[in-house]
Protein backbone atom coordinates (compact mmCIF):
# COMPACT_ATOMS: atom_id res chain seq x y z
CA UNK A 1 0.00 0.00 0.00
CA UNK A 2 1.46 3.43 -1.20
CA UNK A 3 1.09 7.05 -0.02
CA UNK A 4 0.87 8.32 -2.94
CA UNK A 5 0.49 6.80 -6.63
CA UNK A 6 1.25 9.59 -9.50
CA UNK A 7 -0.11 7.67 -13.07
CA UNK A 8 2.66 8.50 -15.56
CA UNK A 9 2.05 9.67 -19.43
CA UNK A 10 4.17 7.07 -21.72
CA UNK A 11 5.52 8.90 -24.19
CA UNK A 12 7.06 7.35 -26.83
CA UNK A 13 10.59 7.88 -28.25
CA UNK A 14 9.25 10.18 -31.41
CA UNK A 15 7.61 12.75 -29.46
CA UNK A 16 3.99 10.86 -29.50
CA UNK A 17 2.24 11.08 -26.66
CA UNK A 18 0.46 7.55 -24.76
CA UNK A 19 -1.62 7.03 -21.83
CA UNK A 20 -1.47 3.30 -21.13
CA UNK A 21 -4.26 1.56 -19.16
CA UNK A 22 -5.28 -1.17 -20.93
CA UNK A 23 -4.74 -5.10 -19.71
CA UNK A 24 -1.65 -6.93 -21.06
CA UNK A 25 -1.88 -10.77 -22.30
CA UNK A 26 0.82 -11.64 -23.48
CA UNK A 27 0.68 -15.10 -25.35
CA UNK A 28 3.85 -16.84 -26.22
CA UNK A 29 3.56 -18.77 -29.40
CA UNK A 30 6.88 -19.06 -28.55
CA UNK A 31 36.97 1.14 -3.27
CA UNK A 32 39.89 0.19 -6.24
CA UNK A 33 43.56 1.12 -6.21
CA UNK A 34 44.11 4.28 -8.71
CA UNK A 35 46.30 1.40 -10.90
CA UNK A 36 43.13 -0.86 -11.34
CA UNK A 37 41.02 2.35 -12.22
CA UNK A 38 43.83 3.12 -15.05
CA UNK A 39 43.44 -0.39 -16.33
CA UNK A 40 39.79 -1.15 -16.10
CA UNK A 41 37.24 -0.24 -19.06
CA UNK A 42 35.26 2.92 -18.81
CA UNK A 43 32.75 2.64 -16.08
CA UNK A 44 30.31 4.81 -18.01
CA UNK A 45 28.23 1.81 -18.79
CA UNK A 46 28.98 -1.22 -15.83
CA UNK A 47 26.60 -3.96 -16.25
CA UNK A 48 23.42 -4.85 -14.43
CA UNK A 49 23.13 -7.07 -11.52
CA UNK A 50 20.86 -10.10 -10.69
CA UNK A 51 18.75 -12.27 -12.88
CA UNK A 52 15.26 -11.48 -12.08
CA UNK A 53 11.79 -13.64 -12.22
CA UNK A 54 12.24 -17.73 -12.85
CA UNK A 55 14.64 -19.87 -13.78
CA UNK A 56 13.90 -21.59 -16.92
CA UNK A 57 13.37 -25.60 -16.62
CA UNK A 58 12.54 -27.78 -19.65
CA UNK A 59 10.53 -26.54 -22.62
CA UNK A 60 7.29 -27.82 -23.26
CA UNK A 61 6.11 -28.88 -26.98
CA UNK A 62 2.34 -28.30 -26.28
CA UNK A 63 0.14 -25.57 -24.63
CA UNK A 64 0.58 -24.78 -21.36
CA UNK A 65 -1.05 -22.48 -18.08
CA UNK A 66 1.65 -20.33 -16.52
CA UNK A 67 0.33 -18.14 -13.94
CA UNK A 68 -3.19 -16.36 -15.29
CA UNK A 69 -1.39 -16.08 -18.89
CA UNK A 70 -2.16 -19.21 -21.55
CA UNK A 71 1.01 -20.03 -22.83
CA UNK A 72 1.57 -22.02 -26.24
CA UNK A 73 5.46 -22.58 -26.74
CA UNK A 74 7.31 -21.79 -29.77
CA UNK A 75 7.64 -24.60 -32.49
CA UNK A 76 9.11 -24.02 -35.67
CA UNK A 77 11.12 -20.76 -35.33
CA UNK A 78 14.33 -20.23 -37.59
CA UNK A 79 16.78 -21.17 -35.14
CA UNK A 80 20.63 -21.57 -35.12
CA UNK A 81 22.31 -24.86 -33.41
CA UNK A 82 24.29 -24.25 -30.32
CA UNK A 83 28.14 -25.04 -30.96
CA UNK A 84 29.52 -27.33 -28.77
CA UNK A 85 33.31 -28.00 -29.91
CA UNK A 86 35.22 -24.93 -27.55
CA UNK A 87 35.58 -25.95 -24.25
CA UNK A 88 37.10 -25.49 -21.25
CA UNK A 89 37.75 -28.03 -17.90
CA UNK A 90 37.05 -27.11 -14.70
CA UNK A 91 39.69 -27.84 -12.21
CA UNK A 92 39.09 -28.23 -8.07
CA UNK A 93 41.26 -26.07 -6.47
CA UNK A 94 39.71 -26.20 -2.99
CA UNK A 95 38.41 -29.68 -1.34
CA UNK A 96 34.81 -29.38 0.28
CA UNK A 97 35.20 -30.66 3.57
CA UNK A 98 32.32 -30.37 6.31
CA UNK A 99 33.53 -27.11 7.23
CA UNK A 100 34.81 -25.57 3.66
CA UNK A 101 33.34 -24.94 0.84
CA UNK A 102 34.85 -26.63 -2.51
CA UNK A 103 36.21 -24.38 -5.15
CA UNK A 104 36.49 -25.23 -8.98
CA UNK A 105 37.77 -22.38 -11.59
CA UNK A 106 37.71 -22.41 -15.53
CA UNK A 107 39.31 -19.84 -17.76
CA UNK A 108 36.67 -19.07 -19.65
CA UNK A 109 38.08 -20.41 -23.40
CA UNK A 110 37.62 -17.54 -25.95
CA UNK A 111 39.04 -16.33 -29.52
CA UNK A 112 42.60 -15.34 -29.08
CA UNK A 113 42.45 -11.68 -30.96
CA UNK A 114 43.33 -8.68 -28.33
CA UNK A 115 39.67 -7.90 -26.61
CA UNK A 116 39.00 -4.04 -25.23
CA UNK A 117 39.60 -6.04 -22.54
CA UNK A 118 38.12 -9.54 -22.94
CA UNK A 119 35.12 -8.83 -19.37
CA UNK A 120 31.89 -9.99 -18.12
CA UNK A 121 29.26 -7.58 -17.34
CA UNK A 122 26.16 -9.61 -17.14
CA UNK A 123 24.29 -11.92 -15.17
CA UNK A 124 23.83 -15.37 -15.88
CA UNK A 125 21.36 -17.87 -15.01
CA UNK A 126 21.08 -21.31 -13.47
CA UNK A 127 19.02 -23.74 -14.93
CA UNK A 128 16.88 -25.91 -13.27
CA UNK A 129 18.72 -29.27 -14.44
CA UNK A 130 21.83 -27.10 -12.54
CA UNK A 131 23.42 -26.19 -15.92
CA UNK A 132 24.98 -22.57 -15.75
CA UNK A 133 24.99 -20.22 -18.85
CA UNK A 134 26.93 -16.74 -19.03
CA UNK A 135 28.60 -14.44 -21.71
CA UNK A 136 31.47 -12.84 -21.83
CA UNK A 137 32.38 -10.10 -24.79
CA UNK A 138 35.59 -8.71 -26.40
CA UNK A 139 34.10 -4.70 -25.40
CA UNK A 140 34.80 -3.76 -28.99
CA UNK A 141 32.18 -1.19 -30.97
CA UNK A 142 32.65 -1.92 -34.57
CA UNK A 143 32.50 -5.42 -35.34
CA UNK A 144 32.37 -5.79 -31.53
CA UNK A 145 30.91 -9.87 -30.42
CA UNK A 146 30.10 -11.94 -27.42
CA UNK A 147 30.03 -15.19 -26.61
CA UNK A 148 27.37 -17.46 -24.53
CA UNK A 149 28.42 -20.50 -22.42
CA UNK A 150 27.42 -23.45 -20.45
CA UNK A 151 28.79 -24.86 -17.87
CA UNK A 152 27.51 -28.27 -17.16
CA UNK A 153 28.01 -29.59 -13.34
CA UNK A 154 28.18 -33.18 -13.51
CA UNK A 155 31.19 -32.88 -16.37
CA UNK A 156 33.14 -29.80 -14.84
CA UNK A 157 32.84 -28.40 -18.44
CA UNK A 158 32.43 -24.75 -19.78
CA UNK A 159 31.42 -24.69 -23.44
CA UNK A 160 31.07 -21.98 -25.70
CA UNK A 161 27.60 -22.36 -27.23
CA UNK A 162 26.64 -19.68 -29.00
CA UNK A 163 28.69 -16.78 -31.16
CA UNK A 164 25.86 -13.76 -31.20
CA UNK A 165 27.53 -12.39 -34.48
CA UNK A 166 26.56 -15.46 -36.25
CA UNK A 167 23.11 -15.31 -35.17
CA UNK A 168 22.79 -12.00 -36.71
CA UNK A 169 22.87 -10.51 -40.33
CA UNK A 170 26.23 -8.37 -39.64
CA UNK A 171 28.32 -6.45 -42.35
CA UNK A 172 31.86 -5.83 -41.66
CA UNK A 173 32.85 -2.59 -40.09
CA UNK A 174 29.15 -2.32 -38.93
CA UNK A 175 29.16 -1.58 -34.90
CA UNK A 176 28.38 -5.09 -33.26
CA UNK A 177 27.66 -6.75 -30.22
CA UNK A 178 30.45 -6.31 -27.89
CA UNK A 179 29.04 -6.75 -24.22
CA UNK A 180 26.12 -9.27 -23.23
CA UNK A 181 25.07 -6.38 -19.87
CA UNK A 182 21.77 -6.97 -18.98
CA UNK A 183 20.72 -10.04 -16.84
CA UNK A 184 19.71 -13.26 -18.55
CA UNK A 185 16.19 -14.08 -17.93
CA UNK A 186 13.82 -17.24 -17.92
CA UNK A 187 10.76 -16.99 -20.69
CA UNK A 188 7.45 -19.54 -19.69
CA UNK A 189 8.52 -22.05 -21.70
CA UNK A 190 11.85 -23.14 -20.45
CA UNK A 191 13.84 -20.86 -22.73
CA UNK A 192 16.46 -17.94 -22.00
CA UNK A 193 16.51 -14.70 -23.40
CA UNK A 194 19.35 -13.18 -23.36
CA UNK A 195 20.12 -9.08 -24.82
CA UNK A 196 23.13 -7.99 -26.66
CA UNK A 197 24.90 -4.46 -26.05
CA UNK A 198 27.02 -2.28 -27.03
CA UNK A 199 30.75 -2.90 -26.44
CA UNK A 200 30.97 1.30 -26.51
CA UNK A 201 29.13 3.92 -27.60
CA UNK A 202 32.37 6.05 -28.51
CA UNK A 203 31.67 6.64 -31.98
CA UNK A 204 28.90 4.35 -32.03
CA UNK A 205 26.67 4.71 -35.75
CA UNK A 206 23.55 3.42 -36.52
CA UNK A 207 23.14 1.50 -40.08
CA UNK A 208 21.24 -0.26 -41.77
CA UNK A 209 23.31 -3.78 -40.57
CA UNK A 210 23.11 -2.08 -37.17
CA UNK A 211 20.16 -0.69 -35.96
CA UNK A 212 20.25 -1.73 -31.99
CA UNK A 213 20.87 -4.27 -30.03
CA UNK A 214 18.94 -7.36 -30.24
CA UNK A 215 16.89 -10.16 -28.50
CA UNK A 216 17.82 -13.84 -28.21
CA UNK A 217 16.00 -16.56 -27.06
CA UNK A 218 17.89 -19.60 -26.12
CA UNK A 219 16.57 -22.88 -25.97
CA UNK A 220 18.30 -25.47 -23.18
CA UNK A 221 16.44 -28.24 -24.38
CA UNK A 222 16.69 -28.43 -28.35
CA UNK A 223 20.12 -26.26 -27.58
CA UNK A 224 18.98 -23.69 -30.36
CA UNK A 225 19.56 -19.83 -30.41
CA UNK A 226 16.95 -17.30 -32.13
CA UNK A 227 17.09 -13.95 -32.98
CA UNK A 228 14.02 -11.86 -32.13
CA UNK A 229 14.83 -8.81 -33.78
CA UNK A 230 15.92 -5.42 -31.96
CA UNK A 231 14.60 -4.77 -28.87
CA UNK A 232 14.21 -0.85 -29.68
CA UNK A 233 15.38 0.96 -32.64
CA UNK A 234 18.92 2.67 -31.68
CA UNK A 235 18.47 1.69 -28.05
CA UNK A 236 20.88 -0.64 -26.19
CA UNK A 237 19.37 -2.78 -23.54
CA UNK A 238 21.43 -2.35 -20.50
CA UNK A 239 19.20 -4.43 -17.45
CA UNK A 240 16.14 -6.90 -17.91
CA UNK A 241 14.08 -8.81 -15.80
CA UNK A 242 10.92 -11.19 -16.25
CA UNK A 243 7.78 -11.42 -14.46
CA UNK A 244 7.70 -14.84 -12.71
CA UNK A 245 5.55 -16.86 -15.18
CA UNK A 246 7.85 -15.40 -17.70
CA UNK A 247 5.52 -14.21 -20.33
CA UNK A 248 6.84 -9.86 -20.24
CA UNK A 249 9.99 -9.28 -20.23
CA UNK A 250 11.22 -5.77 -18.62
CA UNK A 251 14.17 -3.62 -20.14
CA UNK A 252 15.86 -0.67 -19.47
CA UNK A 253 16.91 0.40 -23.17
CA UNK A 254 19.93 2.81 -22.60
CA UNK A 255 19.91 6.07 -25.29
CA UNK A 256 23.72 5.83 -26.73
CA UNK A 257 23.45 9.92 -27.40
CA UNK A 258 21.55 10.88 -24.30
CA UNK A 259 23.26 11.61 -21.07
CA UNK A 260 21.68 9.64 -18.71
CA UNK A 261 18.36 9.03 -21.22
CA UNK A 262 16.37 6.18 -22.53
CA UNK A 263 13.06 4.33 -21.91
CA UNK A 264 11.69 1.92 -19.96
CA UNK A 265 9.96 -1.14 -22.36
CA UNK A 266 7.78 -3.83 -21.56
CA UNK A 267 8.01 -7.04 -24.24
CA UNK A 268 6.17 -9.73 -24.93
CA UNK A 269 8.49 -12.38 -24.39
CA UNK A 270 6.52 -14.60 -27.00
CA UNK A 271 7.32 -12.05 -29.66
CA UNK A 272 9.56 -10.25 -28.84
CA UNK A 273 6.98 -7.07 -29.43
CA UNK A 274 7.24 -3.83 -27.44
CA UNK A 275 3.94 -3.58 -25.33
CA UNK A 276 4.92 -0.37 -23.22
CA UNK A 277 7.27 2.08 -23.53
CA UNK A 278 8.09 5.17 -20.96
CA UNK A 279 11.14 7.72 -21.78
CA UNK A 280 10.39 10.22 -18.64
CA UNK A 281 13.53 11.60 -17.18
CA UNK A 282 12.35 10.95 -13.81
CA UNK A 283 14.08 7.27 -14.74
CA UNK A 284 17.21 6.66 -13.93
CA UNK A 285 20.33 4.14 -12.86
CA UNK A 286 19.28 1.59 -16.04
CA UNK A 287 21.41 -0.90 -13.95
CA UNK A 288 18.42 -3.09 -12.20
CA UNK A 289 15.14 -3.86 -12.32
CA UNK A 290 12.99 -5.16 -9.38
CA UNK A 291 10.14 -7.51 -9.94
CA UNK A 292 7.39 -8.18 -6.89
CA UNK A 293 5.53 -11.98 -6.84
CA UNK A 294 2.49 -10.18 -8.68
CA UNK A 295 4.57 -9.49 -11.42
CA UNK A 296 5.21 -5.43 -10.76
CA UNK A 297 8.16 -3.98 -11.75
CA UNK A 298 10.09 -1.40 -9.58
CA UNK A 299 12.66 1.03 -11.30
CA UNK A 300 15.04 4.20 -10.07
CA UNK A 301 13.12 7.30 -10.21
CA UNK A 302 14.37 10.86 -9.38
CA UNK A 303 17.61 9.09 -7.69
CA UNK A 304 16.31 7.66 -4.50
CA UNK A 305 12.57 6.33 -5.30
CA UNK A 306 11.23 3.93 -7.31
CA UNK A 307 8.07 3.58 -9.57
CA UNK A 308 6.02 0.88 -10.16
CA UNK A 309 4.61 -1.15 -13.36
CA UNK A 310 1.63 -2.80 -12.73
CA UNK A 311 1.11 -5.53 -15.39
CA UNK A 312 -2.69 -5.50 -14.60
CA UNK A 313 -3.28 -2.16 -16.58
CA UNK A 314 -0.48 -1.58 -17.79
CA UNK A 315 0.94 1.69 -15.94
CA UNK A 316 4.16 2.90 -15.03
CA UNK A 317 3.25 4.85 -11.36
CA UNK A 318 6.01 6.52 -8.62
CA UNK A 319 5.80 5.35 -5.89
CA UNK A 320 6.60 6.45 -1.96
CA UNK A 321 9.26 4.29 -1.28
CA UNK A 322 12.63 5.51 -0.39
CA UNK A 323 15.91 3.69 -1.01
CA UNK A 324 18.73 4.14 1.17
CA UNK A 325 20.88 5.98 -1.28
CA UNK A 326 20.66 6.59 -4.87
CA UNK A 327 20.33 4.11 -8.30
CA UNK A 328 18.83 0.60 -7.91
CA UNK A 329 21.99 -1.23 -8.64
CA UNK A 330 21.14 -4.77 -8.11
CA UNK A 331 17.88 -7.03 -6.34
CA UNK A 332 16.73 -10.23 -5.74
CA UNK A 333 13.72 -12.53 -6.73
CA UNK A 334 11.00 -12.15 -3.72
CA UNK A 335 11.41 -14.12 -1.00
CA UNK A 336 8.57 -16.54 0.35
CA UNK A 337 6.82 -13.51 2.30
CA UNK A 338 7.08 -11.79 -1.14
CA UNK A 339 9.93 -9.14 0.16
CA UNK A 340 13.06 -8.21 -2.25
CA UNK A 341 16.27 -7.48 -0.93
CA UNK A 342 18.29 -4.87 -2.85
CA UNK A 343 21.09 -2.57 -3.17
CA UNK A 344 21.60 1.27 -3.99
CA UNK A 345 24.59 2.50 -5.76
CA UNK A 346 25.30 5.73 -3.79
CA UNK A 347 25.96 5.33 -1.30
CA UNK A 348 26.66 1.04 -1.68
CA UNK A 349 23.77 0.10 1.52
CA UNK A 350 21.65 -3.05 1.56
CA UNK A 351 17.72 -2.65 2.19
CA UNK A 352 14.77 -4.85 1.97
CA UNK A 353 11.50 -3.69 0.91
CA UNK A 354 8.30 -5.58 1.37
CA UNK A 355 4.92 -6.06 -0.83
CA UNK A 356 3.26 -2.68 1.10
CA UNK A 357 6.28 -0.84 0.44
CA UNK A 358 8.14 -0.59 3.59
CA UNK A 359 11.09 -0.39 3.52
CA UNK A 360 14.30 -1.75 5.85
CA UNK A 361 17.71 -0.59 6.11
CA UNK A 362 19.99 -3.70 6.45
CA UNK A 363 23.85 -2.13 6.48
CA UNK A 364 26.70 -0.91 4.24
CA UNK A 365 27.37 -3.06 1.24
CA UNK A 366 31.35 -2.51 1.68
CA UNK A 367 31.98 -1.68 -1.22
CA UNK A 368 30.19 -1.23 -5.44
CA UNK A 369 27.82 -4.12 -5.42
CA UNK A 370 26.37 -5.27 -8.72
CA UNK A 371 24.81 -8.74 -8.13
CA UNK A 372 23.00 -10.20 -5.05
CA UNK A 373 21.97 -14.59 -5.30
CA UNK A 374 19.51 -15.40 -2.81
CA UNK A 375 19.47 -18.84 -0.95
CA UNK A 376 16.72 -21.04 -1.73
CA UNK A 377 15.25 -20.47 1.94
CA UNK A 378 15.71 -17.03 1.88
CA UNK A 379 17.46 -16.82 5.09
CA UNK A 380 20.84 -14.88 3.46
CA UNK A 381 22.05 -13.59 0.70
CA UNK A 382 25.11 -13.62 -1.79
CA UNK A 383 27.31 -11.05 -2.89
CA UNK A 384 31.05 -10.09 -3.49
CA UNK A 385 31.66 -6.08 -3.01
CA UNK A 386 33.65 -4.07 -5.38
CA UNK A 387 32.64 -5.28 -8.78
CA UNK A 388 34.72 -3.09 -10.89
CA UNK A 389 37.97 -3.64 -10.20
CA UNK A 390 39.15 -3.70 -6.85
CA UNK A 391 37.74 -6.54 -4.83
CA UNK A 392 41.19 -8.63 -4.62
CA UNK A 393 41.90 -5.97 -1.80
CA UNK A 394 39.73 -7.64 0.36
CA UNK A 395 40.65 -11.37 -1.35
CA UNK A 396 37.66 -11.26 -3.83
CA UNK A 397 35.38 -12.76 -0.78
CA UNK A 398 31.87 -14.00 -1.21
CA UNK A 399 29.93 -12.78 1.89
CA UNK A 400 26.61 -14.68 2.86
CA UNK A 401 24.48 -11.75 4.25
CA UNK A 402 21.65 -12.55 6.98
CA UNK A 403 18.62 -11.44 5.98
CA UNK A 404 16.62 -10.80 9.31
CA UNK A 405 19.77 -9.42 10.89
CA UNK A 406 21.91 -7.79 7.61
CA UNK A 407 25.22 -9.74 9.77
CA UNK A 408 27.84 -10.53 6.91
CA UNK A 409 29.53 -13.21 7.08
CA UNK A 410 32.54 -14.77 4.81
CA UNK A 411 31.92 -17.88 2.59
CA UNK A 412 35.42 -18.06 0.81
CA UNK A 413 38.37 -15.68 -0.77
CA UNK A 414 38.74 -16.30 -4.15
CA UNK A 415 41.44 -13.80 -5.12
CA UNK A 416 43.92 -16.13 -3.40
CA UNK A 417 43.04 -19.42 -5.47
CA UNK A 418 42.48 -17.32 -8.64
CA UNK A 419 46.41 -15.98 -8.41
CA UNK A 420 47.93 -19.54 -7.10
CA UNK A 421 45.96 -21.73 -9.62
CA UNK A 422 46.04 -19.32 -12.61
CA UNK A 423 48.64 -16.44 -11.80
CA UNK A 424 45.86 -13.78 -11.98
CA UNK A 425 44.49 -11.11 -10.07
CA UNK A 426 40.27 -11.42 -9.49
CA UNK A 427 39.02 -8.00 -10.14
CA UNK A 428 35.59 -8.39 -9.21
CA UNK A 429 31.69 -10.09 -10.64
CA UNK A 430 29.15 -8.97 -12.40
CA UNK A 431 27.25 -12.17 -11.88
CA UNK A 432 26.33 -14.44 -8.35
CA UNK A 433 23.89 -16.98 -9.19
CA UNK A 434 23.00 -19.96 -6.85
CA UNK A 435 21.82 -23.00 -7.77
CA UNK A 436 18.01 -24.10 -6.97
CA UNK A 437 19.16 -26.45 -4.13
CA UNK A 438 20.97 -23.84 -2.46
CA UNK A 439 24.53 -26.27 -2.83
CA UNK A 440 26.46 -24.47 -5.56
CA UNK A 441 27.18 -20.90 -6.40
CA UNK A 442 28.31 -19.67 -9.72
CA UNK A 443 30.68 -16.68 -9.50
CA UNK A 444 31.58 -15.18 -12.96
CA UNK A 445 35.09 -13.31 -12.43
CA UNK A 446 36.96 -10.55 -14.40
CA UNK A 447 40.71 -11.19 -13.89
CA UNK A 448 44.24 -9.93 -15.12
CA UNK A 449 47.41 -10.01 -14.76
CA UNK A 450 49.48 -9.05 -10.85
CA UNK A 451 52.80 -7.70 -12.44
CA UNK A 452 50.62 -5.01 -14.46
CA UNK A 453 47.98 -4.36 -11.84
CA UNK A 454 45.29 -5.09 -14.13
CA UNK A 455 41.66 -6.96 -13.20
CA UNK A 456 40.60 -6.84 -16.91
CA UNK A 457 41.33 -9.05 -19.65
CA UNK A 458 40.27 -12.71 -19.21
CA UNK A 459 37.23 -14.31 -16.98
CA UNK A 460 36.91 -17.47 -15.11
CA UNK A 461 34.36 -18.81 -13.37
CA UNK A 462 34.45 -20.23 -9.96
CA UNK A 463 31.68 -23.14 -8.66
CA UNK A 464 31.50 -22.86 -5.04
CA UNK A 465 30.24 -25.77 -3.53
CA UNK A 466 29.28 -25.56 0.27
CA UNK A 467 29.64 -27.81 3.12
Amino acid sequence: RYASWVVIESRTRRGGLVLAIAMVAAACSGGASSADRANAPSTDEPAPATSLGTGPGTTASAPTSVGTVSVSCPTGAETVAWAGDVQAQAQTVQEQTADTPGVALVMYPRPDYKGKPWSHWGQGIVLSDGRFLSAIGDHHGADGNSFIYEYDPATMTLTQIVDVLATVPHQPGDWGFGKVHAQMVGGPCGEVFVSTYWGTRRNLTFTEGYQGDILLRLDPVNRTTENLGVILPEHGVASMAATPDGSLLYGEAADPFGQKEGSFVVLDAATGDVVFEDDSPAHGGYRSIAVGPDGSAYITWNDTGLARYDPATNTLSATSIEMPGSILRAATQPDANGRIYAVSRQPATFFAFDPDGTVTELGPANGYTTSLALAPDGDRFYYIPDAHGGAWNHGTTLFAVDTTTGEAEAVVQLNPLVEEHHGLRAGGTYSVAVSADGKTIYVELNAGDPATRDTFGEVLLAVVTLP
